[in-house]
């Protein structure tokens, strides 16, 4: 194959950290071993962090905008014009549909350049949490989904997500490319998990280990996770539940567990960025708790699954598509009383327990590189038939 030169561009980037800054971040990480790729992002209004990634970023002018984001402004930056002249990219992905989508598409068009443009996040949800004034949260959507009436090219990270585009309104083709993970079984599983174990004074012979690690934000449905183990410990269950994580309520969740009468068997481990020490939380664990129904396709699931640890999701939730309850994950309806029988279930049979942990290690897991190879291969066949495009209209 050809090589091509790649943009990636999302409306936010670490400092802050979710779902899709570890998507963006691991495509370019991963398509600079194939060709070249860079990354346009807005500026994070912090001048004490650094980009010290392996590949190059650059930073956009950006204001504060709401919930501590950013929001760039594209259009009045002479620095990002000139790098685009600099540059001359050959493809553009973007992973948000806000002020650097609608700049680069309006970019694309006038140069020729193709556009590709994913769903990751659910945004009526988002938008909803924002504000509750019906009209704004209907020229918000309509303004998201002019962005990708625009692009090019439509993707998503499941089919489950292509009817959520559907429901919103699009009508045109939706292409799917799944997500991967940066983490791998560890050589030293046995060093990395006894560290884990030994540090939260933990018991695997005695106690269930459980685990929730992502961002602590109460509409990934962790109220639920309260409430079931609230009835699986009044069941007599001894278990012992790891958050791993942080983020905006951190104190709520902390005071529904409490209010559950769950003090004693919850642990709140705390942001833990270091990936050799994540890994060694996932070891510990003998089931990953994952009741949300917002995620589209959560990275989470499929580190667990890096692990040989299965995930207990919500029936028909976006995330559990491309899994088999009792297979290769677990499933349980989105109410506490059935989630806590599942937990019982599952604490029941360790010996079912340990094979869907393997039968996910062998289904669910995918590296970014295998990702990487899949996504090359696209961005390959689109630059083509642009450039038979270009040529058509020389013609």
């Amino acid at each position: 194959m050809k090589k091509i030169k790649i943009c990636e561009s999302l409306d936010t980037f670490y400092p802050n950290f979710d779902g899709p800054i570890q998507v963006v971040s691991n495509y370019a990480k991963e398509l600079n071993k194939i060709s070249e790729c860079q990354v346009i992002v807005p500026s994070s209004g912090d001048k004490s962090y650094k980009d010290v990634q392996p590949y190059e970023v650059f930073r956009v002018r950006s204001i504060r905008a709401f919930l501590g984001y950013r929001l760039a402004q594209p259009a009045t930056d002479k620095k990002l014009k000139r790098y685009l002249r600099e540059q001359k990219f050959d493809i553009i992905h973007l992973h948000s549909p806000f002020s650097m989508a609608k700049f680069l598409i309006r970019y694309g068009k006038k140069h020729n350049v193709p556009v590709i443009l994913t769903l990751h996040t659910k945004f009526d949800q988002d938008i909803a949490r924002v504000t509750k004034f019906k009209p704004f949260q209907k020229i918000a959507m309509r303004s998201i989904m002019k962005r990708f009436e625009q692009a090019d090219f439509v993707w998503t990270v499941n089919n489950a997500t292509v009817q959520t585009l559907r429901d919103y309104g699009y009508k045109g083709e939706v292409g799917v490319v799944r997500n991967g993970t940066d983490m791998k079984y560890p050589e030293k599983a046995a060093e990395l998990r006894a560290d884990v174990l030994a540090k939260h004074g933990l018991d695997p012979q005695k106690e269930l280990i459980l685990i929730f690690i992502g961002r602590i934000v109460m509409y990934k449905n962790l109220g639920l996770i309260c409430d079931a183990l609230k009835i699986a410990k009044e069941k007599g269950l001894r278990f012992k539940m790891l958050v791993v994580g942080f983020g905006s309520d951190e104190e709520q969740f902390l005071e529904k567990a409490k209010a559950c009468g769950l003090s004693g068997e919850f642990i709140f481990a705390g942001k833990v960025l270091d990936r050799e020490a994540l890994s060694g939380y996932y070891l510990a664990a003998d089931l990953f708790l994952f009741p949300s129904t917002f995620d589209t396709a959560s990275l989470v699931p499929i580190e667990a699954a890096a692990h040989k640890v299965p995930t207990l999701l919500v029936t028909g939730s976006s995330t559990a598509e491309g899994t088999e309850d009792g297979v290769n994950a677990f499933w349980a309806a989105e109410n506490a009383a059935a989630y806590a029988a599942k937990i019982m279930d599952i604490a029941a049979d360790r010996g079912k327990l340990k094979a869907v942990g393997e039968a996910a290690y062998r289904e669910i897991y995918r590296s970014w590189s295998m990702a990487a190879e899949e996504i090359y291969q696209k961005y390959d066949k689109i630059t083509d038939e642009f450039g038979k495009k270009r040529f058509d209209k020389s013609l």
